[in-house]
């Protein structure tokens, strides 16, 4: 493990799943088939069948998640692990979405995604502009509806913009009818507003169940994600040993001072030797294509 200046951090299992049993979830403080991306033969995605505990701290029953502005509390009992068994019954309307937290790759290459929205640095898209930096951008409405030109000028800097639910909240607690609209509605807004109907979706929290994978599906999403690493400040915590591993996802989330945190990241994935790369050039055609 590094330290001083370059520090990193290492999220094991047993202390997310020990923070799980004490005190919720944190981590998260989100028609005619169109293709959003290249359609060349893609590397198979490595899905997992149940996201894993997220690695970020933990908070405590009652206190609310890091993000800036109105944050979602966290419950003070822990999220069930039981795949979701409420609403309709399923119908054989396709396979559900894999939940992908790495991309099957042997290229030293990693994928930034950013969370939420509350707050947005003009400098940071800037930053994503002038270096072409590759980033996908989970948006929860709540947070983007204020502003949602902000991240219109991040798209037209390349950034992906996708789901991350209408107000964040823990949907596992939640109904399918309830899941569904909190998914649906998000992707219809931001299909208005952005001109692309997403069909990568994050759950907040990154906690997820079969009834969320179902809305999801019912709502046009073709991936569920979850990640390897976060990053706070510019700093990264791992949830495997080892540094940096080859499709990596990387959890970051819109804070202040977002231009500098970032460069700070930059250099820390370039230090290991990696690169950001394009998650729309790294995913089979059929996750970016529109349509239910």
């Amino acid at each position: 493990m590094a330290s001083g200046r370059h520090r990193t951090t290492r999220v094991t299992a047993a202390a997310t799943v020990a923070a799980l049993a004490t005190g919720g979830l944190a981590g998260c403080q989100g028609h005619s088939a169109t293709a959003r991306g290249s359609s060349a033969t893609a590397p198979m995605i490595s899905p997992q069948a149940a996201p894993q505990a997220p690695p970020t701290p933990v908070p405590t029953a009652g206190q609310t998640s890091s993000t800036t502005g109105p944050a979602t509390p966290v419950p003070s009992t822990p999220v069930p692990s039981t795949p979701g068994t409420d609403g309709p019954p399923q119908r054989a309307r396709g396979a559900l979405p894999p939940v992908i937290s790495k991309i099957a790759t042997k290229e030293k290459i990693v994928f930034l995604t950013v969370d939420d929205g509350w707050q947005k640095d003009r400098d940071f898209v800037q930053l994503i502009k002038d270096r072409k930096i590759p980033i996908t951008v989970f948006l929860m409405n709540d947070a983007a509806k204020g502003d949602y030109g902000y991240f219109q000028r991040l798209q037209q800097a390349g950034a992906l913009i996708e789901d991350h639910t209408m107000t964040h909240p823990l949907l596992t607690r939640l109904s399918y009818a309830q899941q569904k609209y909190q998914i649906c509605k998000t992707a219809d807004i931001y299909a208005v507003r952005y001109g692309t109907r997403p069909t990568l979706f994050r759950a907040p929290y990154g906690a997820s169940n079969t009834t969320t994978r179902r809305a999801a599906r019912d709502c046009g999403i073709k991936a569920v994600f979850f990640w390897r690493e976060t990053s706070e400040h510019g700093n990264l915590a791992y949830q495997t040993s080892g540094g940096l591993h080859p499709g990596d996802i990387i959890l970051v989330h819109f804070k202040p001072h977002m231009a500098r945190d970032f460069r700070t990241l930059l250099r820390r994935i370039d230090k290991q030797g990696y690169q950001p790369a394009e998650l729309r050039d790294h995913l089979p055609a059929r996750y970016l294509q529109q349509g239910r």
